[in-house]
């Protein structure tokens, strides 16, 4: 039997635990030395490092949940030792809470790293002083570590509460000493007191961004972002206007997933007259949870959505576009495997089968729970 050297997964089949009885769940693992795989917490990430240390040399992992569970896992981490692990990349977009106490003390174990990809999201409240991470933190608590990197790329989002104003170029300015590398940075601050930062090289290898506003420069003439797949917009203080969804559609022409925020009416539907040439090719997954009315009838009513085949919906809102009987709308639908609502959807079933396919409606788990009662 030939011994099996590298393993990999689709970023989407999530492994809850690999251990069994302090094993690797397959045997032949004992020989691998490239893994692509996404698990659920950080630390089975670290239980794998300490499993397999000397053999690794290739890991890319993408990981649910980043925090502390306890204590005890920090003694686990001061065991690692991977001398051959010359790439690494790690992809976490749920919210680290425990970045210095958790997370950097594995990386500063993996000194030996060559090439590093890192594409995270980052929860500052616990980190004293509070600070958006620019190209100081980076070259202190990664760069300093890793004495043979040769590749660093990253798009790193930072998010602090009740922040206090800072300057784009005081974050450019940190990243000075990065002169073989092209590296930007985009602050915003929202009504909610909430500020983020996100630094990324370029160019831009991520094909995710979130809680994107009307203020990101999503729209640059270098098409820095086109190769963005999944989007979610957020916005508190101006609403997404029937021009800004015409300019991602031209901008992203590989967009997936769109989860629109934004609770604001839109203003120019007041002074000028909205069109219906609207289109996304390639959109698959539409969740309108957190919305005003304007955006559903923007993306159902005035957009062609030729392969939509998700999506997730406030109640009311569905019930008022339904009732509208518009027919872009219904042609949007008509394709749609999977529906899922904010809510409970009391209302009879039979009411959506005049947009949606049968059985494209995924019970609320609320649903279950009083069915079980």
């Amino acid at each position: 039997m030939h011994s099996i050297v590298s393993f990999e997964l689709d970023d989407d089949c999530i492994l809850l635990n690999m251990f069994n009885d302090d094993s690797l769940f397959f045997h032949e693992s004992i020989h691998l030395t490239h893994i692509r795989i996404t698990l659920y917490r950080f630390e089975h990430c670290i239980c794998l490092l300490n499993r397999l240390n000397s053999q690794l040399c290739s890991f890319t992992v993408n990981i649910m949940f980043v925090s502390l569970p306890n204590v005890d896992i920090l003694s686990e981490i001061k065991s690692i030792s991977c001398p051959n692990l010359k790439q690494l990349t790690i992809t976490s977009y749920r919210t680290i809470t425990d970045y210095e106490e958790f997370f950097l003390p594995v990386l500063q174990r993996l000194s030996n790293v060559e090439y590093l990809t890192l594409l995270l999201v980052v929860g500052l409240e616990r980190i004293r002083p509070n600070h958006f991470i620019d190209g100081f933190d980076l070259e202190k608590n990664i760069i300093s570590y890793m004495p043979h990197l040769r590749e660093f790329h990253f798009h790193i989002r930072s998010i602090l509460k009740n922040s206090s104003h800072v300057e784009i170029k005081t974050i450019r300015q940190s990243f000075i000493q990065y002169q073989q590398q092209s590296v930007d940075c985009v602050i915003d601050y929202f009504h909610d007191n909430y500020g983020q930062c996100q630094i990324y090289s370029l160019p831009f290898i991520g094909t995710r961004l979130d809680f994107i506003s009307n203020r990101f420069p999503l729209f640059d003439t270098n098409k820095t972002f086109s190769m963005v797949t999944k989007l979610l917009l957020y916005d508190d203080i101006q609403p997404f206007e029937s021009s800004f969804f015409e300019r991602v559609s031209r901008a992203l022409p590989h967009l997936r997933t769109l989860d629109v925020m934004n609770g604001l009416e839109q203003q120019e539907k007041k002074t000028t007259t909205t069109t219906n040439n609207l289109e996304f090719i390639n959109l698959t997954t539409l969740i309108l949870f957190d919305i005003h009315l304007d955006y559903a009838e923007q993306l159902l009513c005035r957009t062609h959505l030729p392969c939509l085949v998700e999506l997730a919906i406030d109640n009311d809102i569905l019930l008022e576009i339904m009732t509208r009987d518009q027919q872009q709308a219904k042609d949007n639908c008509s394709r749609v495997e999977t529906l899922r609502t904010w809510k409970p959807f009391y209302h009879s079933v039979d009411v959506l089968e005049n947009f949606f396919p049968p059985y494209s409606y995924v019970k609320h788990p609320d649903e279950e729970k009083m069915k079980n009662k």
